[in-house]
């Protein structure tokens, strides 16, 4: 019914199916790149503006906003890595787990450095709904932690000394 040798037969002129593969990515990828320069600059350049500490100070004077982090988390460069331990703080100092958990998920599903390739390989229209419709996940599960707050408890230090000297 399938026939998956047809892989190695040769095709066009003695090149496999596999070779077009092949070339056709690397020919994407070169492509691509000057695209993927831009964006990392452009990323570079935005981390230089909006820093841990302004996450942090904007987190802080909307506790409560859900859609805030989430807007928040769409626009924030880089990984998430560094912006944990601020998070983390944050928390600690009473900002609820519903706009931590809101940040994380847009800040995880969204990102500037990858709306350059996406629009490149996707198109604009692609871009703009997959951007909304994060945001409109990001503000769910911000809701879903609001609703089942009473059933988290988060993890802290002093939490975690208790049980060591029991």
């Amino acid at each position: 019914m399938y026939d998956f040798c047809h892989t190695r037969r040769s095709c066009c002129g003695g090149h496999t199916v596999i070779d077009q593969i092949l070339y056709l990515t690397l020919q994407r990828f070169l492509g691509s790149l000057p695209i993927l320069v831009i964006a990392i600059v452009v990323a570079k350049f935005i981390s230089l503006y909006i820093s841990a500490d302004k996450i942090g100070l904007f987190l802080k004077t909307r506790k409560r906003n859900i859609a805030g982090a989430s807007l928040l988390g769409l626009v924030t460069p880089g990984p998430l890595a560094p912006y944990l331990p601020l998070l983390k703080v944050l928390q600690s100092g009473g900002l609820p787990l519903s706009v931590v958990a809101a940040f994380i998920t847009s800040q995880t599903l969204v990102g500037p450095l990858r709306a350059f390739l996406e629009v490149d390989m996707f198109g604009l229209a692609f871009f703009a709904l997959r951007v909304f419709v994060s945001f409109i996940i990001a503000i769910g599960v911000g809701v879903c932690f609001q609703l089942l707050n009473k059933y988290i408890r988060p993890k802290n230090a002093s939490s975690a000394r208790e049980i060591k000297n029991k």
